[in-house]
């Protein structure tokens, strides 16, 4: 009856494992209550724990099903075969025929019985109360594996009241874990963004997420580009497998709950009002108590399904007929068409999906919406049913943005033909006008196009005044505004922030116009962190945001706009550490658009890594960005991401990755795209090894001179700290004169450190290093050890040289970590097990793999397994992490 499942480590659960074991090695501790949903994990979890005891337990298993669970001990057959007919219904005969089966030899055998009930909420009230007794007479531990639903025997809550079994609950896995998860199953890393879209769907379910997995690999939507997974596109459809899964859990629910449950997954978000006058009030209590339903705050109470991923299956399983006949019903109970966005986006497609007229209008305000979410799909799903021949050049403007997203600019720009010179309605004239600039700028035809896109809106605009008298005078001079804003945008892209500013702002402050207030502070906001005062665009910035929260979905076309510039400002004004968080939080809570913005919040983060020098992390995530901007870069990144990488290559030494993307970068500077000034001096020092040095800082100093010309301070500073990267310290003075003008923790670190090499002051150097790596920016504190090197060699003393040397070597090593570290801290054992400490103890002592394995009776795999979730537990990397004492900086999940 003895049977251990062989499972991948297992992913997150480290604390309820821990205390799982501990309970099941305890001779007077309690047995253990594992509950949680389908999926989530209870089985993987006693797999993990029957692993780690190993010989100290002797496992046995029996399981419990719906088929069988009116039958009097049906769950303990499997122990009960020496029964005869006649003792089968005594209870007394099966607890000692039990008893009998988990201690075969009469005695107590040195390592105790542990009975795990798969199902037991299928148990059968007489299988209850024998594994109760067998419990209270401590002849084995008894584990129950239980769903919420259907609940478990009353009696099984007894025993834990009574304290014969600790109950554990087991929660969906939290990003990071899903993000581990799906890296163990693919076999490679998962770009974060990526797995957090996936986390949302999933729900944090482990049994969700691997069918997802699989099924969005074998549909092409889940991809490997360089070494990393990534999606591709929308998550579209469901598996076989995951429609069975779901509807095995549906099919449990009694008629009302199952209705009920209907009901809100096809008009999801619904008002409580309109479900409780819909369907069963009981039911709707029923389904949030089980974790269905989610049931929000806000005033209407809005109710959603727990679990999206359940809510799309229930949608495809339902029929048309059945379909219909819900959607009657909850028209009639609602007052008017949904308010939330999700909800009018469910209301209209459910509406032409089941053949009821939906207005024109409804269709082009959905398509709109699904765009400013992300979902090109749905707007190529529904704008075919607009019928009306002016809404369907506004229509035509949403198809051209959805094919955009999903990287086809000469699909976009056929869309987009014609539509300015054809409407009479100055919306549809300043969505198309704007969507023209973005592709321009994609498509490489520089600032003049994006100036050109602004002189068709304000031609266009005069045209309907002429022509078209009836038209509100207001929304003409916001159009021209607004025109006049996007030729502003051109002057910026081509470099003249100076320029610009004294007019952005005083649209900012004088016009009354929410959106062209967000567009010209946006713009305003990016001159001054481009011209050397970031802090204060960042003060504006914070207020843009607030008013882009609170403004309605109009303004969600502006956010990527809003966020680009804040990331702008955070990294010249040297915020590595709120950016870091900033980042972090939005992959959290704007999963559907990280599929086609995700390559810049990638880029975004491997420029924080690299400007603090962690090469090692830096590389890797530029190289995902890079693959992911390859399909979709809506802000023309891509070239700045790849010169990025090409820079951090040259760093590392890896040449031969340098030379790949530097390649790369020519090519698409050949296509016209217009890379910004700090990208072209990353290509100019990953060339150097070619072209030689001072051929690079030839291209650098042109290239200062190019930003100082425009008034680009921020660039200036980057582009003269790579000419002293590179050797040249003739640029100190020039780098003070810039530094001292501009704000931020980055102009202050390079004013110090062109004070220094202009006097020569290498102990200031050295200090400014150590600074520098205590803060985490490893690559700025090899390049003072550096410049303190060079003067001590100059002043020939052997003795400095030496300690220079030492602490250049020290930290040039630094930078190829792919985990910071803290020197000097020791690994907390006290977060493993038991067992992984016994291991850890033996990896210390210096043992390989295989004499653990053979020292403790485990198999090789095992240890390995072991060895792996303890590097997650205590934020290291590698095994001589352990043996060193050091210790990660990273929490676990």
């Amino acid at each position: 009856m003895t049977e251990v499942v062989s499972t991948e480590p297992l992913v997150g659960r480290f604390g309820v494992m821990a205390a799982v074991v501990d309970c099941l090695l305890d001779v007077n501790g309690p047995g253990v209550l594992l509950f949680g949903d389908a999926g989530i994990g209870k089985t993987a979890l006693i797999n993990e724990v029957v692993r780690e005891l190993g010989q100290r337990v002797r496992p046995f298993r029996v399981f419990a099903g719906p088929t069988l669970a009116s039958v009097p001990f049906a769950a303990l057959a499997p122990l009960l075969t020496g029964l005869t007919p006649g003792q089968i219904s005594e209870p007394l005969s099966v607890l000692r025929t039990v008893v009998a089966a988990l201690n075969p030899a009469g005695q107590p055998h040195p390592a105790p019985a542990v009975l795990i009930v798969e199902d037991a909420h299928h148990l059968d009230d007489s299988s209850v109360a024998v594994l109760a007794q067998l419990a209270a007479a401590e002849a084995a531990k008894v584990v129950f594996l239980c769903r919420p639903y259907p609940a478990p025997p009353a009696e099984v809550f007894s025993m834990w009241s009574e304290g014969l079994v600790d109950r554990f609950d087991l929660q969906p896995l939290n990003e990071q874990e899903v993000n581990q998860l799906c890296a163990q199953t693919l076999d490679a890393p998962v770009v974060q963004s990526s797995s957090a879209v996936l986390c949302k769907y999933s729900g944090g379910n482990p049994m969700f997420l691997l069918e997802l997995i699989g099924h969005a690999k074998s549909l092409g939507q889940l991809v490997c580009r360089n070494d990393s997974w990534m999606l591709s596109g929308e998550l579209r459809g469901t598996s076989v497998r995951l429609m069975d899964l779901v509807r095995n859990q549906i099919l449990m629910l009694g008629a009302e709950q199952r209705e009920t449950l209907e009901t809100v997954a096809l008009a999801e978000p619904v008002p409580l009002s309109v479900v409780q006058q819909a369907s069963n009030s009981n039911a709707v209590d029923e389904l949030q108590e089980l974790h269905f339903i989610d049931i929000a705050s806000d005033p209407a109470r809005h109710v959603r399904l727990a679990q999206p991923l359940v809510g799309e299956v229930i949608r495809q399983l339902v029929p048309t007929a059945h379909s219909m006949t819900i959607r009657r019903r909850i028209v009639e109970l609602m007052e008017a068409k949904p308010q939330t966005m999700d909800g009018l986006l469910r209301f209209v497609s459910w509406g032409l999906e089941s053949g009821t007229e939906v207005p024109d209008s409804d269709i082009l305000e959905a398509a709109q919406l699904a765009n400013r979410l992300f979902i090109p799909s749905y707007v190529e799903r529904v704008v075919g049913a607009i019928k009306d021949p002016a809404l369907r050049l506004a229509a035509q403007v949403e198809v051209a943005r959805a094919k955009w997203y999903r990287g086809d600019i000469r699909g976009s720009v056929s869309s987009l033909a014609g539509v300015v010179d054809r409407t009479r309605d100055p919306r549809t004239i300043r969505q198309a006008s704007m969507l023209a600039a973005q592709l321009a700028g994609r498509q490489g035809l520089g600032p003049n196009a994006v100036k050109q896109a602004a002189y068709e809106w304000e031609a266009a605009l005069a045209r309907l005044a002429e022509s078209s008298p009836g038209i509100d005078p207001a929304e003409l001079e916001r159009g021209k505004l607004g025109s006049r804003l996007l030729s502003l945008q051109g002057l910026q892209t081509e470099g003249h922030y100076v320029e610009t500013e004294r007019e952005l702002r005083q649209i900012w402050k004088e016009t009354d116009d929410d959106e062209s207030r967000v567009v010209a502070a946006t713009l305003l906001s990016e001159a001054m962190a481009v011209t050397g005062r970031p802090v204060s665009a960042l003060q504006i910035l914070m207020g843009i945001q607030e008013m882009v929260a609170s403004s309605g979905d109009w303004s969600l076309q502006y956010a990527g706009f809003v966020m680009r510039t804040y990331i702008l400002a955070l990294q010249q004004a040297g915020e590595f550490a709120v950016l870091e968080t900033f980042l972090r939080n939005h992959v959290s809570q704007a999963p559907n658009s990280l599929i086609y913005s995700g390559g810049m919040l990638h880029l975004a983060a491997g420029m924080v890594d690299l400007r603090r020098g962690d090469l090692g992390v830096a590389l890797p995530r530029l190289r995902q960005a890079v693959s992911m901007l390859r399909v979709s870069d809506m802000g023309n990144e891509l070239p700045d991401a790849v010169a990025a990488a090409a820079y951090a290559a040259s760093i590392l030494k890896r040449r031969d990755t340098a030379m790949t993307y530097s390649n790369e970068y020519d090519a698409l500077i050949r296509e016209g795209v217009h890379p910004s000034l700090l990208a072209q001096g990353h290509a100019a020092v990953a060339r150097a090894d070619q072209s030689g040095s001072q051929t690079a800082i030839a291209r650098l100093m042109s290239l200062s001179d190019s930003a100082a010309a425009n008034g680009a301070i921020g660039a200036e500073i980057d582009i003269l700290m790579l000419v002293l990267r590179l050797g040249d310290a003739s640029v100190a003075r020039r780098l003070i004169a810039v530094a001292e003008g501009s704000e931020g923790r980055t102009a202050e670190f390079a004013l110090s450190v062109g004070l220094a090499l202009v006097h020569k002051d290498a102990d200031r150097l050295i200090e400014l290093s150590d600074s520098a790596a205590r803060d985490g920016l490893e690559l700025a504190a090899a390049d003072c050890a550096s410049h303190a090197l060079r003067i001590l060699e100059s002043r020939g003393d052997k003795a400095r040289q030496l300690e220079g040397q030492r602490l250049l070597k020290r930290r040039t090593a630094a930078l190829d970590k792919a985990n910071p570290v803290v020197d000097g801290s020791s690994p907390d054992l006290h977060k493993l097990t038991r067992r992984e400490q016994e291991i850890a103890t033996l990896v210390q002592s210096g043992s390989s793999n295989k004499d653990i394995a053979l020292g403790l009776g485990l198999s090789l795999r095992t240890v390995e397994g072991h060895l792996y979730r303890m590097f997650a537990k205590l934020g290291i990397s590698h095994r001589e992490d352990l043996i060193n004492g050091v210790q990660g900086t990273q929490g676990q999940g």
